[in-house]
């Protein structure tokens, strides 16, 4: 099937994953300057669910606060906006996502641990890198791979031809998808984004994380995911593996040598906060 006859397939599939009328506003109403805590909160408050999700993410180990809180406005104002955006987008397209019944070779709970475990990771090597991009990059490492479930949904007869492909030729996923279709689960997921009308930052990350362009708006944040994405695939079953430091993109080989150097020492701290992360966002 051609590229273009899988895009316009999915522009004709009703069952395709809608992200929720709240998360919609609230990509909305942040891109008005005028926007106030006070009319965020009240947005966010008629999703119910939600809010109980915001208060455990602020109290949660990853801000560290001293005390508990328990105002939402309290803790939009503590958080920023951006990253209560992002909490309430990754928390809809988690819901959103949550196939149960999926195809041979995928399995729901192993492929958010992953991209959980690619968010810490890219939140780890912006932190030491001192990237300007970090109340996006956790989110962004988040829904890199969302494309694959896109596959896996609408399109079972392709994933299982490259899952099939991956365990006959000895491929990745992303390779055994060039020698088997005309297009990726990067590009599917990226146009997806576009559909969802996340910020550029983030469709840029999901269309193009295997494939680095420096030309788009943030390629410091997209060469991070990039990176993590290659570390979590190395080592989260093997920390004696070595990574194939001729599959990485040479800028981003470059902007984190001494944290790929270092990663047998560092990985271990950062696989507690993916089983941390892991319990705040796939509880469900």
């Amino acid at each position: 099937m051609e590229s273009n006859k899988i895009l316009k397939k999915l522009d004709r599939i009703e069952q395709l994953p809608t992200l929720p009328a709240i998360a919609m506003e609230v990509n909305k109403m942040l891109q008005d300057y005028e926007t106030s805590i006070k009319d965020l909160a009240m947005v966010i408050e008629k999703d119910q669910a939600m809010v109980p999700k915001i208060l455990k993410l602020v109290n949660s180990s990853f801000f560290g606060f001293q005390s508990q809180i328990s105002s939402l406005s309290r803790a939009i104002m503590l958080l920023g906006f951006n990253t209560v955006r992002n909490a309430v987008v990754s928390v809809s397209i988690i819901k959103a996502l949550s196939i149960k019944d999926g195809s041979e070779g995928f399995n729901i709970a192993e492929f958010w641990t992953h991209s959980v475990g690619v968010a810490a990771i890219s939140r780890y090597l912006a932190e030491k890198i001192r990237c300007q991009s970090l109340e996006d990059v956790f989110t962004a490492g988040l829904l890199h791979d969302v494309g694959k479930i896109i596959l896996v949904q609408s399109f079972p007869d392709l994933f299982k031809r490259v899952w099939l492909s991956t365990k006959e030729n000895n491929l990745s996923f992303y390779e055994a998808e060039k020698k088997e279709l005309s297009i990726n689960h990067a590009r599917i997921g990226g146009y997806l984004a576009k559909k969802w009308k996340l910020p550029q930052n983030l469709i840029d990350v999901i269309q193009y994380h295997h494939k680095v362009r420096k030309s788009i708006r943030n390629p410091e944040l997209l060469m991070i995911v990039h990176v993590a994405d290659i570390i979590m695939n190395s080592y989260m079953n093997d920390l004696l593996t070595e990574i194939d430091l001729s599959v990485i993109y040479p800028d981003a080989r470059e902007l984190m040598k001494s944290e790929m150097e270092t990663v047998t020492d560092w990985f271990p701290g950062v696989l507690e906060e993916i089983h941390s992360a892991c319990q705040f966002f796939l509880e469900e």
